[in-house]
C-alpha cells in the first residue's frame, strides 16, 4: 500500500472499536516498556510519520501526536496529545529517544519514566498477537461557559479527523467537580447558531451577535465563555470539572503520571 494511502487509512480509523490494519508499517514498528505491563509502539524508521500506539501488551490504541522533531538517527521527540498534563514550564507530554536508542523516556507533567526497548522476539509476538485499534478517546469539547453563580456549561461532540463532522452533541451542567450530563431533547446547529434544548432549559449560542445564554422558562442567564485554547482551561475540563474525570484517554499518561 502506498505510504500516503496507508497514512490516510490509519487516520480514518479513529474509534476504539475499529481495528487498524498496519499494512507495511508492521515491519517498521519497535516497542518500549516500563516493565510493568505498559507498552508504547512506534515507527522506528520514521517516528514522526507514525503510527504510534499505547497499550497493555494485548490491546493497543492509536496515540494522537501533535508535533515532534528529530536529529538524524541520534534522537527524536514526539509531542503527545494529553490535556491533563499542565505545568508552567512544560505544557506537553513527550515521548523521547536519545543517544541513538540507548535512552527512551516518557514525560507526563513532572514525572519522567525511563523505558527499555523490547527484544525482537517479544516485539514480534506483540505485533503478531496484538489487537490494534483506533484512538481510545473520541470526545471533543467545543464550548465552555460559566454563569455568575459558578455553574459551568460544557458542550462536546464526537471527535473524528473530519472537522466538518458534527455529530453526537452533549451538554453537561453543574458546579466544578459536580457537572452532570443534561440529556438533550433537541439540537439546532446551523449558520445562525446553536440551541441545545434539555429537560431543564436551553443553552443558546447565537452567531454574529455573540449572544450566549441559558434559558429556563422566562429566566435568562447571560454566560461568560471560558476559552478552551489555554492549557490551564483545557486541563480543567479533563481533570476538575467532572465529565471526564477518571477517564482513560489512551495515552501513556493514563498510567505514567
Amino acid at each position: 500500500m502506498h505510504a500516503l494511502t496507508l497514512a490516510l487509512a490509519l487516520l480514518a480509523q479513529t474509534g476504539p472499536d475499529k481495528k487498524v490494519d498496519l499494512g507495511d508499517k508492521k515491519d517498521q514498528l519497535a516497542a518500549v516498556t516500563d516493565g510493568k505491563g505498559h507498552y508504547l509502539l512506534f515507527n522506528a524508521k520514521e517516528p514522526l510519520s507514525g503510527p504510534t500506539f499505547y497499550g497493555d501488551g494485548k490491546t493497543f490504541h492509536l496515540v494522537r501526536t501533535i508535533g515532534g522533531g528529530a536529529s538524524g538517527t541520534e534522537s527524536f521527540g514526539l509531542t503527545l496529545w494529553d490535556p491533563r498534563v499542565y505545568r508552567e514550564t512544560n505544557t506537553y507530554a513527550y515521548f523521547n529517544m536519545k543517544d541513538e536508542s540507548r535512552v527512551f523516556e516518557v514525560t507526563c507533567g513532572d514525572l519522567t519514566t525511563k523505558l527499555t526497548k523490547v527484544p525482537k522476539d517479544e516485539l514480534a509476538k506483540l505485533v503478531s498477537d496484538g489487537d490494534f485499534r483506533g484512538h481510545r478517546w473520541t470526545r471533543l469539547p467545543t464550548n465552555l461557559f460559566r454563569d455568575d453563580s459558578g455553574t459551568y456549561y460544557l458542550v462536546d461532540r464526537l471527535r473524528t479527523d473530519d472537522s466538518m463532522d458534527r455529530r453526537d452533541w452533549r451538554v453537561f451542567v453543574g458546579p466544578r467537580g459536580k457537572m452532570k450530563l443534561a440529556p438533550l431533547k433537541d439540537v439546532v446547529d446551523d449558520e445562525q447558531g446553536q440551541i441545545f434544548a434539555t429537560k431543564d432549559g436551553s443553552l443558546r449560542l447565537v452567531t454574529g451577535t455573540g449572544e450566549k445564554k441559558w434559558v429556563k422558562g422566562k429566566t435568562e442567564l447571560k454566560l461568560t465563555e471560558v476559552g478552551l485554547d489555554s492549557f490551564r482551561n483545557a486541563r480543567m475540563v479533563y481533570v476538575e470539572l467532572g465529565p471526564y474525570m477518571g477517564e482513560r484517554l489512551g495515552t501513556p499518561c493514563d498510567d505514567l503520571m
